[in-house]
């Protein structure tokens, strides 16, 4: 991915998902999202499944957009993904990988999670 592409993306997504808090190299990614737009996310998937973590780093800071599971939300199939500061932008996360971003009930985005085995 060329960086003159990624710094827009990072921008944009950090604008979007609004809950950003300053991070450090502490968090480790142990997943990505491939997007249909062909923008691939790195995402730490916390051990409990109850938080994902995006690290986006640009040329100043870096900071990290959290997502809380919604505890009782779930299907057998799918785990539905809030962020606090914006309830409006959600994810859905299923079993098989997919993965919807959505924004007001509006899905705006949907691509593929991969988690990495240690």
């Amino acid at each position: 991915m060329k960086n003159a592409f990624y710094f827009p993306v990072t921008l944009l997504l950090t604008t979007l998902f609004g809950c950003s808090v300053q991070g450090n190299d502490a968090t480790k990614t142990n997943a990505a999202i491939l997007w249909a737009n062909g923008v691939e996310e790195r995402v730490e998937v916390s051990s409990s499944n109850e938080h994902l973590v995006f690290r986006h780093t640009s040329f100043t800071s870096q900071q990290l957009v959290i997502y809380s599971r919604i505890i009782g939300a779930g299907t057998s199939d799918c785990e539905y993904y809030v962020n606090e500061p914006q309830p409006s932008v959600r994810l859905t996360v299923c079993g098989d990988g997919n993965v919807e971003l959505l924004e007001k009930g509006k899905v705006i985005n949907v691509g593929k999670l991969m988690v990495f085995a240690s």
